[in-house]
């Protein structure tokens, strides 16, 4: 290649010198050519102004002979006379022919002629009179010959001032080219000497390049090989034509032949070394390289090995072309990656094993959630009736109503930490984003959280002025859990003074932001411990989770719902003095005028409940757990609504079969028929009896997955989790009570 480029360079020096050379010898000759036209031109003029100077003298001796004739009528004159104008005549004719090129000197000849032949015959005219009368009177007769020879002498001076004129000119141009002449061959001769060391030059730096490129060629050659052998890459050079491979010292070593050489074998020597169930993917590789449908040569693939074990190769290459754009070599290197290919095996099974106990593990808090739900919601559902009626007991059995009721929170909240944090780990959490009104929002907090600081008694304030009558753009739920968890902490941890909340807005990077600050006066945080608190089952002391209690995942989950919905949580705090927690979330906040509260109180639900049954309202029970059923049982006696019960799906399906239904209740994992399979029996059955669809509430105890979407998609009109609550169950009842008015109506 540097041979190639050494003689295009070469050429095209070459070329140049010759250009240049060939342009001054052009130039010189082109020069002399012209100063030598001028020369002739100059010597034409010269020649012009000595025939017509001779011409005057001609024409003086013309007349002298003449005149010397008419007075001797010696026949000498008259031949003098004869000879002088055949010299006029050739004159005339030789001045003809110098300035033919010259048109007005021409015109100025034809009018010499005419006068000169005017000229002659009056002397000829004259001398007969002078031979027929007396030459006395002839020779004072002169008058007509006069006018002639003065026009002759005239037009003869007009002819000299050009040609003086032509020769001054001429002569100049003459100089001049004289000058370009010399100054050019001066020129060419130092441009000669130029291009002549010039080319030297070349030769000496091309020789230089070359002894210098050599030189670099056998460095680069040695560091390449230094550089194969470090790397242990062995090199082959596939002679597409000839069918046939080289393979380097160090490919044979590769794969175990320590003792072969670098050369060729034939190419079914070599694909017979390929691993069968690779020969047909490498070559359909190769085909399709060679062929330009890849840009680039990367290929796995197996080789038997002396041992006859197969070793793992990564081969790269590259092709070369001839001018038909045949592949006619492919080169390349090739790397053992049979450390990393078993690497790689073990990665992957230690990831599927890690996939199926991740699996394990879902399935399994699934099933807990579910076993542990089921039972929860019996229970909550008692305390709950208990709570409602505890004004009817005594102090005592408060005291255990309230300490059951608080058991069950506690339960709950744990259940809901642990699922909560599993769902944000494996991804399957996602925060809705619906415009809510804060105040009453605030209110519930208020509420919840009073109670509890009124029990440790510690102040409780909640400062959220300038905030009435505005609308967050987020998830309620979320928000709602986050600011409990972090009241509830603060309360938890303050055993004097008081825990404050501050809620303002503010305007960040254009975005309108809430900041709540929760602070408190409990027992603080080291400095240290800042970080930890946000970890999972973590907490900055030991000893607080034995005197407190909790898991340890309020704030973890906490941290991460607020970056989920693009907020973060920061604290600051100091030993015995309190922490401060701040919550800061981007929102779209708007402000109302004279908003409305939209959520209404058991008794609002009651009463609006007990409006829409009627005479033939009647609902199903589909649940296999004892103790649910008697919740739900209580619930509907308490909106005196009747119903049936089924134990499972199958009985489910049965029921819906017999009657029609204003809603059915449906728990989703029971024995015989699931929940799903029984919703889509039952609206089946709708179908084929040509009834409205009987609206369907699914009840389940899984919680660690979009449960909400699975019953929708069944056909279920609603999903309620366990353990139920019982203003939500009853605000489903409603809700599809006064859809089954509206289609009565319709």
């Amino acid at each position: 290649m540097k041979n190639k480029t050494l003689t295009r360079n070469f050429l095209i020096f070459i070329a140049i010198v010759s250009l240049c050379v060939g342009v001054l010898l052009y130039g010189l000759i082109s020069s002399h050519d012209e100063l030598s036209e001028t020369d002739d031109l100059v010597i034409n003029t010269y020649d012009v102004i000595n025939k017509v100077e001779n011409l005057s003298t001609q024409v003086e001796a013309m007349v002298a002979a003449q005149r010397g004739y008419l007075l001797t009528t010696d026949a000498g004159f008259l031949n003098d006379y004869d000879a002088q104008k055949a010299n006029i005549s050739e004159l005339i004719a030789s001045l003809s022919e110098l300035i033919k090129e010259n048109p007005s000197q021409e015109s100025r000849l034809d009018e010499l002629r005419f006068y000169f032949n005017a000229f002659s015959a009056s002397l000829e005219e004259r001398a007969q009179k002078a031979i027929d009368t007396n030459p006395r009177i002839v020779l004072d007769d002169v008058e007509d010959i006069q006018k002639n020879k003065k026009d002759i002498i005239r037009i003869n001076e007009a002819i000299l001032n050009e040609e003086y004129s032509l020769l001054n000119q001429r002569i100049r141009q003459l100089d001049n080219q004289r000058i370009w002449y010399f100054t050019s061959l001066f020129t060419g001769v130092i441009v000669s000497g130029i291009l002549f060391v010039l080319f030297n030059a070349f030769l000496f730096f091309a020789q230089r390049g070359r002894s210098f490129a050599e030189s670099t060629l056998r460095e680069t050659q040695e560091r390449l090989e230094l550089a194969i052998e470090g790397t242990k890459d062995g090199i082959f050079d596939w002679d597409i034509d000839n069918e046939r491979i080289f393979l380097s010292a160090q490919f044979y070593n590769m794969i175990g032949y320590e003792n072969e050489k670098a050369g060729y074998i034939d190419l079914t020597s070599f694909n017979s070394k390929i691993h069968p169930a690779d020969q047909k993917t490498l070559w359909t590789k190769i085909n399709r390289f060679l062929k330009g449908d890849e840009e680039s040569f990367t290929h796995e693939f197996r080789i038997r090995a002396a041992d006859n074990k197969w070793v793992w190769l990564q081969s790269r290459a590259k092709a070369l072309y001839n001018r038909k754009n045949e592949a006619v070599r492919m080169i390349g290197a090739v790397t053992d990656v049979t450390p990393m290919i078993k690497t790689q095996k073990r990665l992957l099974n230690e990831k599927n094993q890690a996939e199926e106990a991740n699996k394990a593990k879902s399935e399994f808090l699934a099933h807990m959630s579910h076993e542990i739900r089921t039972p929860l919601t019996a229970i909550n559902g008692i305390a709950e009736i208990f709570e409602r009626s505890k004004k009817k007991l005594d102090e005592k059995q408060q005291r255990l109503v309230h300490t059951l009721s608080t058991s069950v929170r506690s339960l709950k909240e744990l259940i809901n930490d642990i699922l909560d944090f599993s769902k944000i780990e494996s991804g399957e959490i996602e925060v809705e984003k619906e415009t809510f009104d804060l105040q009453p929002l605030f209110e519930e907090i208020i509420s919840m959280m009073n109670f509890k600081a009124k029990e440790k008694n510690i102040e409780f304030i909640f400062n959220s002025d300038g905030l009435e009558h505005t609308f967050f753009l987020g998830d309620r739920s979320r928000l709602k859990q986050i600011l409990m968890n972090l009241v509830n902490n603060a309360i938890k941890f303050t055993e004097n003074g008081r825990v404050e909340v501050n809620v303002t807005e503010y305007v960040k990077e254009g975005v309108n932001h809430l900041r709540f600050a929760i602070k408190d006066t409990g027992i603080g945080i080291e400095k240290d411990n800042l970080e930890i608190i946000f970890e999972r089952f973590k907490q900055a002391d030991s000893s607080v989770s034995r005197k407190y209690g909790g898991t340890g995942l309020g704030l973890p989950i906490s941290k991460r719902l607020a970056i989920l919905m693009n907020g973060d949580i920061t604290v600051e705090s100091q030993p015995g003095q309190g922490s401060c927690f701040t919550l800061e979330l981007p929102n779209h906040v708007k402000h109302v005028q004279n908003n409305k509260k939209v959520e209404a109180d058991n008794k609002d639900l009651d009463g609006k409940i007990a409006k829409l049954i009627k005479d033939d309202t009647r609902a199903l029970i589909v649940e296999d757990y004892e103790g649910n059923v008697v919740i739900l049982s209580y619930i509907l006696d308490e909106l005196n609504i009747p119903y049936d019960i089924a134990n499972n799906g199958v009985e489910g399906v049965d029921a819906a079969e017999k009657r029609a239904y204003d809603f059915i209740l449906m728990d989703i994992q029971m024995p015989e028929m699931d929940g799903f399979t029984a919703t889509a029996e039952i609206h089946e059955i709708d179908r084929e009896k040509k009834r409205g669809e009987t609206p369907i509430i699914g009840m389940t105890a899984h919680a660690l997955v979009e449960d909400k979407n699975k019953c929708i998609e069944a056909g279920m009109v609603e999903y309620l989790p366990k353990p139920i609550i019982e203003t939500d169950l009853k605000s489903a009842i409603l809700g599809q009570l006064q859809k089954n008015q509206k289609k009565s109506a319709a």
